[in-house]
């Protein structure tokens, strides 16, 4: 078998991109990192916004962690997930002020979330990101002006789920040439970024 270098990069491979870049985290990756939070004393506390939910792959998680009452979750398609608060764009829409924002952004639009998530919330700021995220002269400006407090990285692979299934259409799991990393905005901290790994 051989790789292409797109492969290796994370590219479109054969199959192409999916509709509205939809990659759900997987749940017990999600639990992974929020039990490696709290034994670092940065659990989450208050209001969490999760405002590209999908189908609930990390709301449901954040539920069972905090309590639905502290959960809101909004995406720009409706894709029925059991506790969705509406239809809304994250880029374009209004929000109120929540104390966290935590998701799992369209790659192509993450510095767009990071500042609109930046503005908004008044604890953290927590995005699920491939480590390119680091690269690029634009974000760079962003980093420098804002970085992040803390960068937890998989030591493992983490398979984000295409179009929310866990399996493709032969029933296979996905798999992932790529590596993932939890970036977070800790507006009580004051430290350099911190690199963890999960």
């Amino acid at each position: 078998m051989s790789l292409k270098g797109m492969n290796l990069s994370g590219g479109k491979g054969n199959r192409g991109r999916v509709k509205d870049d939809y990659y759900a985290t997987p749940p017990e990756d999600i639990r992974i990192f929020l039990d490696r939070l709290k034994q670092d004393g940065l659990d989450l506390n208050g209001s969490i916004l999760e405002p590209a939910c999908g189908g609930g792959h990390m709301s449901d998680v954040l539920v069972d962690y905090y309590g639905k009452e502290n959960i809101t979750s909004t995406d720009i398609v409706d894709r029925g997930y059991h506790y969705f608060d509406g239809v809304k764009d994250f880029l374009k829409d209004d929000f109120d002020k929540y104390h966290n924002v935590m998701t799992n952004p369209p790659f192509k639009y993450a510095q767009e979330f990071i500042e609109k998530a930046l503005e908004i919330s008044s604890d953290k700021v927590l995005m699920f990101a491939k480590i390119q995220l680091l690269e690029g002269q634009k974000r760079r400006e962003l980093f420098e002006t804002n970085p992040p407090s803390y960068i937890y990285v998989y030591s493992g692979r983490v398979n984000p789920l295409r179009n929310g299934m866990a399996t493709d259409e032969n029933g296979k799991k996905w798999s992932s040439t790529m590596c993932f990393a939890w970036f977070i905005w800790d507006k009580k901290c004051s430290n350099e970024t911190v690199v963890r790994w999960i």
